[in-house]
C-alpha cells in the first residue's frame, strides 16, 4: 500500500477523534501519525482526567465512548484496503472501549462490563451526530496532520480554535437525531 494512503487513513482516523476530545472537552496531549523515538503514533489524551471537573460520570462516559469510536466510524468510508497502521489503531480503540467498560464498573456507575451497552450506544450516536456536523473539520485537520505528521496539544487546540466553527455540544449530546 503506497505510504500516502496508509498516512492519509490514519491521519482521518486521528483527525476525528482530535475533534471529538476538542468537543468534548478533553485536552490532547498529542497527535502523531509519524512513529520516532520521541513520539509514538497515535493521540494522547487523558479523558479520565476530567471526572473532578464534570460531576456527570455517564455524561464522561458517553463522551468517552464518542470519542473511541468516531474514528472507527470516520473508517467506515474507506475503500481501500486498510493500512497496518490503521490496523494498529483500530487495536488500540477496542482496548480503550474495554478501559472505559471497566471504567464505568470501577466508578460504580455499571454493575458489570456487560451493564455498560447504554454508554456505548450513547456514544456512538454521538460521535455519528458530530461526524455529520464536523466532517469538513475532520478533513482539513487530517490534512494538517498529513502535511505535518505530529501536532502537540497546545498547538493542536490553537488550530481547532482557529478552525472550528462555534457548536453547542450539549445540545449536540441530548438531540434526538442518529
Amino acid at each position: 500500500m503506497p505510504e500516502n494512503i496508509a498516512s492519509q487513513q490514519s491521519a482521518k482516523h486521528l483527525a476525528a477523534r482530535a475533534v471529538m476530545a476538542y468537543r468534548a472537552g478533553f485536552p490532547v496531549e498529542l497527535l502523531s501519525v509519524a512513529s520516532s523515538s520521541e513520539h509514538p503514533t497515535g493521540i494522547v489524551c487523558d479523558w479520565k482526567g476530567q471526572r473532578v471537573s464534570f460531576h456527570n460520570d455517564a455524561k464522561l462516559l458517553g463522551r468517552a465512548f464518542a470519542f473511541v469510536y468516531i474514528g472507527s466510524i470516520v473508517d467506515q468510508a474507506i475503500i481501500d484496503p486498510i493500512s497496518d497502521e490503521l490496523r494498529k489503531e483500530l487495536v488500540s480503540d477496542m482496548s480503550s472501549a474495554l478501559d472505559a467498560r471497566r471504567t464505568a464498573v470501577d466508578w460504580g456507575v455499571a454493575e458489570a462490563v456487560s451493564d455498560t451497552d447504554p454508554f456505548a450506544h450513547a456514544g456512538y450516536k454521538l460521535a455519528s451526530r458530530l461526524l455529520r456536523k464536523d466532517q469538513p473539520l475532520i478533513e482539513s485537520l487530517a490534512r494538517e496532520l498529513t502535511s505535518q505528521s505530529t501536532i502537540e496539544g497546545d498547538a493542536l487546540r490553537k488550530w481547532l480554535d482557529a478552525n472550528a466553527s462555534p457548536l453547542n455540544f450539549d445540545d449536540l449530546e441530548t438531540s434526538t437525531t442518529y
